[in-house]
């Protein structure tokens, strides 16, 4: 909005206060620049009221108006919103499906580059995981400036290229430098496509759609293995480069669906191109909008660079939850890891029909995905109704419970079925609890990140994203001496102790103790301070 100089303080005074609980920071009217006075600037912020006003009283702030909001992603179209939920949530999927894609053929691949070491072999499938723990802190600077648009698209034809190049590899060097920066750039839609939903929906109604989200990267590293078998299988171990080429192939044609159909949701580039616009028609260069920052670009890019890793060194309310996600996720590659091992020798079935056993992964993604989402959104609305209509970060936390109850389940069944060689049916079960108990893990977590801190939620949801993956880039390396001294059934013993008490202790602890969490952390209270 360019505010009349001769609107009266009457007229102000009388514009209604936002009491959105959003999870992001409005785009409408707050920003991370130096508009908004930091912690660090002032102990004691403005009200969200006097801030308002303060806002809607400057006459050279661009902000939407009535006649334009066809601009705002929020007022899109619903069908039009479910599309872009749709095209970032299959940018999301390429990456982590080849993550994990070289499991069945490790075999193959150790053997044509002379590998002996189990430990080396498995480095080849996670190190593009190691790769996903770097990269969100890149990214989350370049889409203030550039856009999450521009970003995802540029990154995923990257990925597509060193992805295409693995295939090409000779020797273990090769493959694994050209994993490690097919991650690095496909890390991009993983860590931005969050944001991309938070932008189009209301707290209200994110919990369906980001769960329609997060189904894609926690799928992607089961359908992986199961196209790569049957490639191994059908074609012979000698095809092994097909895996990568045919995986390129479907990203190249998400990449063309993309770049026709996808349009940019982040507010702040969006309303800095309005005030462009303005500028050039009115010739008045003072227009700004309230996410305009002085400073330059690349000093805001290296301190974005270092937040992720500041807030999970200092913020205790970032680093929990991540944590928390962190183990789980690092359990599940290590199971990815070692299935097609299980099931070759142990059930003695040939690559294709062992690769079969990743769809209890996908039943119990999808089961937990169809429940949780709605539940989530229900649940919240009943908890905030009950606190006289104010919204906590808190009430989306319940719902970690499952990962307590369900991961501990699936890990013993999935184990000592191994371990009794009990019909194949008995493990797969265990794998269905397994998936919905991770499940409720990557779909909670980056919630309730994204609105314990939400002027900085890019960061603090790309802490998340770099903690767990890190973890599930050492995690498969310890699983061979582990599972040697231990068997399946003593192994996955201990992983479904550890998942029990932290799957239960952190929901109970970050429900009753969350929002004093955020009260002593300076970024969150302050953004809270602004938000409620």
């Amino acid at each position: 909005m360019v505010a009349q100089p001769e609107q009266n303080a009457e007229e102000i005074r009388q514009m209604p206060v936002c009491t959105s609980d959003s999870a992001l920071p409005s785009p409408y009217l707050f920003s991370e620049g130096k508009d908004l006075p930091t912690p660090s600037d002032e102990e004691n912020p403005p009200t969200p009221a006097e801030f308002i006003s303060e806002k809607k009283a400057d006459p050279l702030i661009v902000t939407w108006e009535d006649y334009d909001m066809h601009e705002n992603p929020r007022k899109w179209k619903t069908s039009h919103r479910l599309l872009m939920v749709i095209i970032v949530s299959l940018y999301s999927l390429q990456s982590p499906m080849t993550s994990s894609m070289t499991a069945p053929a490790l075999d193959v691949l150790m053997e044509d580059f002379h590998v002996s070491s189990s430990t080396l072999g498995n480095m080849m499938m996670s190190i593009q995981v190691l790769a996903f723990a770097v990269g969100p802190i890149v990214f989350a600077p370049l889409s203030e400036k550039f856009g999450r648009k521009n970003v995802i698209q540029l990154m995923n034809l990257i990925f597509l290229i060193f992805n295409m190049g693995c295939g090409f590899s000779k020797t273990t060097t090769h493959m694994m430098v050209l994993r490690f920066f097919a991650g690095l750039a496909g890390a991009a839609p993983i860590s931005m496509s969050a944001g991309c939903v938070a932008d189009l929906f209301e707290p209200e109604e994110r919990g369906k759609a980001m769960s329609t989200y997060t189904l894609m990267p926690v799928l992607g590293p089961c359908i992986g293995p199961m196209f790569a078998a049957w490639i191994i299988q059908a074609w012979g171990p000698s095809k092994w480069p097909w895996i990568f080429w045919f995986s390129s192939i479907f990203g190249a044609v998400i990449a063309v669906v993309g770049f026709i159909t996808l349009s940019e949701t982040y507010t702040p580039v969006l309303l800095e191109r309005k005030a462009q616009r303005l500028r050039q028609e009115t010739g008045n260069l003072a227009l700004r909008t309230a996410f305009t920052k002085d400073e330059p670009f690349m000093t805001r890019f290296v301190h974005g660079l270092f937040r992720p890793a500041v807030y999970l060194v200092t913020e205790i309310v970032v680093f929990v939850p991540a944590l928390y996600q962190a183990i789980l996720f690092g359990c599940q590659y290590l199971l990815l890891a070692i299935f097609p091992v299980v099931f070759r020798d142990q059930y003695h079935m040939n690559v294709g029909i062992a690769s079969l056993h990743y769809i209890p992964f996908l039943i119990g993604f999808m089961l937990y995905g169809q429940g949780g989402g709605r539940l989530v959104d229900v649940l919240y609305r009943r908890l905030k109704a009950k606190n006289g209509g104010q919204g906590k970060p808190e009430y989306k936390v319940p719902l970690l419970l499952a990962t307590g109850i369900f991961m501990p389940i699936g890990l013993l069944l999935f184990g000592w079925g191994v371990h009794f060689h009990t019909h194949w049916i008995v493990p797969d079960i265990g794998i269905v609890f397994l998936a919905m108990g991770i499940r409720s893990a990557l779909f909670i977590c980056p919630l309730y990140l994204a609105e314990s801190v939400p002027v900085y939620s890019a960061s603090a949801v790309s802490a998340g994203v770099s903690l767990r993956c890190l973890f599930a880039f050492v995690f498969p390396l310890f699983s061979p001496p582990m599972y040697d001294a231990l068997g399946q059934g003593g192994g996955n013993t201990l992983l479904a102790g550890v998942s029990g008490v932290v799957g239960i202790f952190t929901p109970i602890f970050l429900f009753f103790y969350g929002e004093k969490l955020r009260l002593r952390s300076k970024e969150s209270k302050h953004a809270m301070a602004l938000m409620t």
